[in-house]
């Protein structure tokens, strides 16, 4: 029997992970569905632009079964966070705010994940777990807070040029985000087709059904640096408004903008990427939030396909 396919990488903590254990209020622990998580929620952000037709939820489900599994499929792509103990603190949930700390990962540990797949599986499946892992790392995070800068990491080594080590340099990081985005898109589109879905002609205008590239989306990188990874994070947060284009918890809905931390020559800059999505509370002005990010002084980008 052939060896299956694998890809190892060596990710680095940039900021604290607030992830929980097996046991309840027990220390944080690096385990799998975390990470499985994380990836499948990329991934669907790849694949919900794309689609069309009134089958478009059936459509992206089983896309994401084919490649994550289900409760009732299992996924081809096995998942493994190799041995590591990582060093623990406790941060506070909100950075800017010395009140209501949580057990996390600290920042700058390094661990192995690893990712599996037998070969007599599609390759389009390969293909696509392989993006998402890379895109989730590019523009995510794993763990409570993430979307605000915690739970964010980089790749520091890898075993395959299925995916590249993050960039420390700001040019880098324009480079970066075109290859990473553009490798989502062609891996999305081909997982699409070799599951007979349907495809849109062009992405949305606006606001999607879930967070998904579109064109109302925004990336955008700013060149303010900051001289640790935190930094930036607090500086961010002193700057959000409670409003309800940035989520909220009366009623409960996730941010549609993620934030994160990457490294540049002589500190930290500053990642947003916006996922537009109608919200439920019915808050959906990505103008102004288009405008609150331009406070930080930086770039848009726009990449075809995922947001133009």
């Amino acid at each position: 029997m052939p060896e299956p396919l694998r890809l190892q990488v060596t990710l680095e903590t940039v900021t604290p992970l607030l992830l929980h254990g097996t046991e309840p209020g027990g220390e944080p622990e690096l385990r799998p569905p975390s990470f499985r998580g994380m990836l499948r929620y990329w991934l669907r952000a790849a694949l919900g632009g794309m689609l069309s037709g009134s089958n478009l939820l059936t459509d992206l489900h089983r896309l994401e079964t084919a490649v994550f599994g289900s409760t009732d499929y299992g996924s081809p792509i096995g998942l493994r966070v190799l041995g590591t103990d990582p060093k623990k603190e406790r941060v506070f949930i909100l950075p800017h705010k010395p009140k209501g700390s949580h057990h996390a990962i600290a920042s700058g540990q390094s661990f192995e994940l690893l990712l599996t797949q037998n070969r007599t599986q599609k390759p389009e499946i390969w293909e696509a777990a392989c993006a998402a892992l890379e895109l989730a790392v590019a523009f995510g995070g794993v763990g409570m807070r993430s979307r605000r800068g915690y739970g964010t990491l980089r790749i520091v080594q890898a075993d395959s040029d299925q995916v590249a080590v993050s960039p420390r340099i700001r040019k880098g990081w324009y480079e970066h985000i075109e290859r990473v985005t553009r490798r989502a898109i062609n891996a999305a589109t081909r997982l699409a087709r070799s599951e007979k879905a349907q495809l849109v002609e062009r992405l949305p205008e606006g606001p999607g059904m879930f967070p998904s590239a579109n064109q109302t989306g925004i990336i955008r990188l700013g060149t303010l640096q900051y001289p640790s990874a935190m930094d930036g994070v607090v500086a961010f947060m002193e700057e959000v408004k409670a409003v309800p284009a940035l989520g909220g918890i009366k009623p409960r809905q996730a941010s549609p903008l993620w934030l994160r931390s990457v490294q540049m020559e002589g500190g930290y800059g500053l990642l947003f990427v916006v996922l537009a999505s109608h919200l439920k509370n019915r808050g959906e002005d990505y103008e102004w939030v288009k405008q609150f990010l331009s406070k930080f002084d930086g770039q848009d980008i726009r990449v075809k396909g995922w947001n133009t």
